[in-house]
């Protein structure tokens, strides 16, 4: 199926729409309340009233601290900065659009100071409370913008901010928003005190995608032409960076989408390493330090913000001498030493990404991705946890910083979750409504599915820990028994004794009580996955074959249960169900190397196999 992107609706019918769910009101705002602000989200409150008419009527809006107001001083969420500028004399153009579409604006947000910093935690006056984990970061750099959207649900629906390496999408993502960067330069920055020019672009934060599709309408033109997705590329060395949890936001959208996206519409891409196949300059930079292609990104982006930063701010801050926090004035030092001619290779090496980004991102195609690393981490984690998350999530976050590309989050969460997760997509410059209408098209099926995937993984680590035993099932000690010693024969070589001991075990077990649900469906998958393996190694495919299709009829998530029957298949000669079997796993496994060189080997050699993989019992 083609993803069709209904999106030609106008701005109003679109605003009216987000209205409507509001309940009664005949257009009128809520009434303005004073609030605690218990969790530290803003640096002023405000009452700007928007267009009473207009189609965002109803929705009430927080600006970061770069925005300007009129009468303002626009801080960056700095108090010395603050002091030696002057009042703003007009609104920013994007606050003022929203207000011309009718929403209100309620107040100004913390944010880390001078923008120095991605983890929320280097703010002026206090840290903004994670309502969600509340032990956690918010993320940053505008931690107070996601906080206010986070925490407070009848006051605040949406928050416009900033993102240059990744302070939109990272605050949203630690905070359980959705949130969108746009494509760079799409929706203006007059009025905006953005140091890193080349590299910021304005974004969104809200908990419902229809305010993302609706805030849009005010801010970016409606595209002349309808859109469409017919391909996802999945991000192997992106999902490679993150905890088991956070790649299982990837493995729910394969899951889903693979019906949705058939005939090779979902496919995978080592983006680092096409990079540096492809772009000299980038592959030039390239060392033990960075070796990886989003790592060397990385460093770009790292080395041209810090440039940009200082040629903005930095005759201020060597003139002022301001009192900072330690952040700001580590990262103001070491931005003052870079040397700007130096950066002409980097600079040759982002525009040779961009065009080879352009070609990937043909109009058709979008990227998956995981927003960030893990959850967020804890508030007190220390300067090497930190930095090596900082280095990860920035890994992330530089492919869309760099190339100007617009990058929506989906949020994620389990019951028993540390915190919240993302979920990436990210579209063709120009292409922001793409995004937007694919999180309004999956967002809330991938955030139900999320869950059970999630659990599919943690069981799958528990099996591993103990020995691929299930202990929830209560199997019978006997049964247990005989499942160790067909293990046992078959390490030892045994083969036949072990087919014995595993058949012997699942006749012992017997049939489900009463005919209720079989409470050893799981188990019984595993002694039948593992017999499959036995009868690979003696030849017997047809059995292996046989063995793992009823494997994956009592647990469809059995990633070994695909890799065998994908070896029978390959060495009896059927490549493409062979192939079919290794996607399925990588679909609940995206890192699973065995199911990635089965891929590669299977797409090598169509026409004959003769190796049987040794995949871990």
């Amino acid at each position: 199926m083609v993803l069709k992107v209904l999106i030609l609706a106008s701005a109003a019918s679109i605003g009216a729409l987000v209205f409507s769910r509001r309940g009664k009101g005949g257009g009128k705002a809520r009434g303005w309340r004073k609030r605690s602000d218990a969790l530290n989200a803003f640096q002023e409150l405000l009452r700007l009233k928007g267009n009473a008419k207009g189609p965002l009527r109803g929705i009430r809006f927080a600006i970061q601290d770069v925005f300007d107001v009129q009468g303002r001083v626009t801080g960056l969420g700095s108090p010395a900065w603050a002091a030696t500028h002057a009042p703003a004399t007009r609104d920013a153009p994007a606050v003022a659009s929203l207000r011309a579409a009718g929403a209100d604006c309620i107040g100004v947000t913390r944010m880390d100071e001078l923008g120095c910093s991605i983890t929320g935690c280097d703010t002026v006056d206090g840290v903004p409370i994670n309502p969600v984990a509340r032990d956690k970061i918010p993320g940053g750099s505008s931690s107070g913008a996601a906080v206010s959207v986070a925490g407070a649900p009848k006051e605040v629906d949406m928050a416009l901010a900033v993102d240059s390496s990744g302070g939109v999408r990272v605050s949203a993502a630690h905070c359980g928003l959705y949130a969108i960067r746009t494509t760079h330069g799409t929706v203006t920055l007059d009025g905006a005190s953005s140091p890193a020019g080349s590299l910021a672009a304005a974004g969104w934060m809200s908990r419902d995608p229809d305010v993302i599709a609706a805030t849009a309408t005010a801010l970016i033109p409606l595209p002349k032409d309808q859109l469409s997705v017919s391909r996802v590329m999945v991000l192997e060395d992106a999902i490679d960076l993150c905890d088991d949890i956070a790649s299982c936001g990837v493995a729910t959208a394969c899951m889903l989408l693979k019906d949705a996206f058939k005939n090779g519409g979902i496919s995978r891409l080592n983006l680092g390493k096409h990079l540096l196949m492809t772009c000299p300059s980038l592959r030039a930079m390239q060392n033990k330090d960075c070796a990886t292609g989003l790592d060397v990104l990385r460093n770009c982006l790292g080395l041209i913000e810090g440039e940009e930063v200082w040629s903005e701010i930095g005759g201020w801050y060597s003139a002022e001498k301001p009192e900072t926090g330690a952040k700001a004035k580590e990262y103001l030092l070491g931005a003052s030493k870079i040397a700007t001619d130096s950066l002409r290779v980097i600079k040759q090496a982002r525009e040779e990404v961009r065009a080879a980004v352009d070609l990937l991102l043909d109009g058709v195609t979008v990227f998956l991705l995981p927003t960030t690393p893990c959850a967020p981490p804890p508030m007190n984690a220390g300067a090497e946890a930190t930095a090596t998350w900082e280095r990860k999530v920035l890994q992330l976050t530089c492919l869309s910083s760099l190339t100007g590309t617009p990058q929506l989050t989906i949020p994620l969460t389990y019951e028993q979750a540390e915190g919240p997760y993302g979920l990436s997509v990210v579209a063709g410059r120009k292409q922001d409504y793409m995004c937007i209408e694919f999180a309004r098209m999956f967002g809330a099926q991938l955030r139900e599915a999320f869950p059970d995937v999630v659990q599919a993984e943690l069981t799958r680590l528990k099996d591993e820990e103990n020995g691929g035993k299930d202990d929830s099932d209560a199997v019978p000690s006997m049964c247990e028994e005989l499942k160790a010693q067909g293990n046992k024969e078959f390490k030892a070589g045994n083969f036949n004794e072990a087919i014995v001991k595993y058949t012997e075990a699942l006749t012992a077990l017997g049939p489900p009580p009463n005919m209720r649900p079989d409470p050893h469906r799981a188990w019984k998958s595993v002694v039948l996955s593992n017999r499959a393996m036995t009868n690979l190694k003696l030849g017997v495919y047809n059995d292996a074959e046989d063995d793992c299709t009823a494997a994956l009829k009592l647990n469809e998530k059995n990633v070994k249960a695909y890799l065998r029957r994908g070896a029978a298949r390959s060495v009896s000669g059927n490549y493409l169900e062979a192939i079919d079997d290794f996607e399925s796993a990588l679909l609940i496994e995206p890192k699973n190397a065995d199911a990635k060189s089965e891929i590669v080997r299977m797409k090598g050699i169509i026409g004959g196999a003769d190796q049987i993989p040794d995949f871990d019992m």
